[in-house]
């Protein structure tokens, strides 16, 4: 007797990879988030000084050719 497999697609939330450049020290700070609100909510949590010194990227799934 075959057993009958029963899938269930489950359709997960993506989030995005922000990065957060000091252009002073070189540092790259990752972030992944689901929107930029918490991905600036995540950068504001770490307390760093100098906020004009970052600046923020995101990283896209398809890069353009």
């Amino acid at each position: 007797m075959k057993k009958k497999v029963i899938s269930k697609k489950v359709k997960v939330p993506e989030s995005n990879v922000y990065v957060f450049f000091n252009i002073v020290t070189k540092v790259m700070l990752f972030a992944d988030a689901f929107t930029y609100d918490e991905a600036m909510y995540k950068f504001d949590v770490c307390n760093f000084g100098h906020r004009k010194d970052w600046k923020i990227f995101l990283e896209l799934d398809r890069q353009p050719a």
